[in-house]
């Protein structure tokens, strides 16, 4: 925790005991009271538990805050299998209501990028949903928003059939 703290990381202590020192240390330190373990020495049952949880809310809260999360969908994830890539097409489908092809030749189209397949198939160009999602940090929910109060795209970038 120090070398992190002394390369400028933010420090967060999660215990399960109140008066550690990594609660202490931390700048913010998590206190989750679990008690007693039902079974003495078993550290792996009410600690371990909470502590999991707590790890995998805030490893969700982040993903959502750096705009990795649109509509309850992880949209920046890496499709490192056939389950994944597929999922990445049932994604694209879902967020924009095209069929499974659609959405392929979108995500093709876009490199393998949800975000910028989703914004393809809202009738803009790569170059202005790349845009777009640049000047909103990446948060696909913001670069719709500025597409649709801008317009996004000149007519001659977007199909005339949309509204």
């Amino acid at each position: 925790m120090r070398e992190a703290k002394r390369r400028g990381a933010y420090t967060v202590g999660i215990a399960n005991n109140g008066d550690t020192p990594i609660r202490r240390e931390a700048e913010q330190g998590i206190f989750l009271d679990t008690g007693a373990e039902p079974i003495a020495g078993s550290t792996r049952m009410n600690a371990g538990t909470a502590q999991r949880i707590t790890l995998t809310l805030l490893s969700s809260l982040v993903m959502i805050r750096h705009g990795r999360v649109y509509r309850g969908l992880m949209v920046d994830m890496q499709a490192a299998n056939i389950k994944l890539s597929k999922r990445k097409t049932a994604m694209v489908g879902f967020l924009t209501g095209k069929e499974e092809g659609e959405a392929e030749t979108a995500l093709q189209r876009a490199g393998g990028q949800v975000k910028i397949a989703v914004l393809l198939l809202h009738g803009y160009d790569v170059e202005t949903a790349a845009d777009a999602l640049r000047r909103a940090g990446g948060r696909l929910r913001q670069a719709i928003d500025l597409l649709t109060e801008t317009g996004g795209a000149s007519a001659r970038e977007r199909p005339s059939s949309r509204n």
